[in-house]
């Protein structure tokens, strides 16, 4: 088995960025997406909150595992969807990881409904759903807390969690502030969202 060079690899990662930046731009977007802008203390408040969704998501993966496939009323589910299109933004990785989870999970359950609809189930591939599942559920399992770590930071691990834990708890702990912090958030995404 031949391995491609880190040249190799390089030229095929330039030509997937050309070619997504070419479809943003015929889409009517600039050629990258906005940065993420979510503070990483908000985000993992937002990412806290989604935790009950992985019991969620657990569930439906173990009846697609049992060789079933059924209905879901995701509209139940819409505070974990809206959660997460603003968790997806956050600065740090694994939060965003997390709410990208949840949305590909609640994109397949929506997938899956329309074909119960339509009476094309028997078109869903059950185990390549599971795989899929599998490997999301991974994500949707992890710490967002893991984001207090930047091997890129200067500022030395023990005091940057430390500096991060004591906002998430002054966030926590006083409603206004957090709810000022998050209505900011809102605002500054719905400034941007035409352009993610």
């Amino acid at each position: 088995m031949a391995f491609e060079t880190n040249e190799e690899i390089a030229a095929k990662t330039e030509e997937l960025r050309q070619r997504v930046a070419a479809s943003r731009i015929a889409k009517g977007q600039p050629p990258e997406p906005p940065e993420n802008f979510v503070p990483i203390p908000l985000g993992i408040i937002l990412a806290e909150q989604l935790t009950p969704f992985y019991r969620i998501a657990v569930q439906y993966a173990a009846v697609i595992a049992a060789g079933s496939l059924v209905h879901v009323d995701t509209s139940k589910l819409e505070k974990y969807r809206e959660t997460a299109k603003l968790a997806r933004m956050c600065i740090g990785f694994h939060s965003g990881l997390i709410a990208s989870s949840v949305e590909w999970c609640l994109r397949e359950m929506d997938e899956i409904n329309a074909a119960i609809n339509e009476g094309k189930e028997s078109e869903i591939d059950k185990t390549s759903k599971m795989r899929m599942f599998s490997f999301f559920l991974e994500h949707l399992n992890k710490s967002p807390w893991i984001d207090t770590y930047d091997y890129k930071s200067a500022e030395p691990h023990h005091i940057r969690e430390a500096r991060i834990k004591a906002e998430v708890e002054r966030l926590k702990s006083d409603p206004d502030a957090y709810q000022a912090e998050l209505d900011a958030a809102w605002r500054h995404y719905r400034d941007i969202e035409h352009l993610i």
